[in-house]
């Protein structure tokens, strides 16, 4: 199952359905767009090596299953990625997650979209009345 994605002006929202929200631990994340640094493809073999080995709750099965939370603190990772062998990784600032990977139908596709949502560099969000 992919994870179903929306993303709006105030942020990416990740919801997990079925069998998913068991092994996530979870039914998914809202990630407000002020903590979102980027979004970006990643190999499967790359983003699991950058990954802490400790999943604090969560489920690995090598190849068919990887979901929940790795890590603690700083590298703090939030994982639901069935067999897809491109994954989208979701950088963020502060807790609870540093990065999130997740398995979605278009992976280059939705990161252009979350990096196009993001504000510019540099400059204070705008200020909506």
């Amino acid at each position: 199952m992919a994870v179903h994605t929306r993303v709006t002006e105030h942020g990416v929202l990740l919801r997990f359905s079925g069998r998913d929200k068991v092994y996530a631990c979870r039914g998914g994340v809202f990630l407000p767009i002020d903590r979102v640094l980027g979004a970006r493809t990643l190999p499967r073999r790359d983003a699991v090596a950058a990954s802490p080995r400790v999943h604090l709750p969560g489920i690995s099965v090598p190849g068919v299953l990887r979901a929940g939370a790795y890590g603690v603190g700083e590298r703090r990772q939030l994982w639901m990625v069935h067999a897809a062998t491109t994954l989208l990784a979701i950088y963020l600032r502060g807790v609870p997650f540093h990065r999130v990977v997740v398995e979605v139908e278009d992976p280059e596709g939705m990161s252009r979209i979350i990096n196009a949502a993001l504000p510019p560099r540099g400059l204070p969000p705008a200020v909506r009345h």
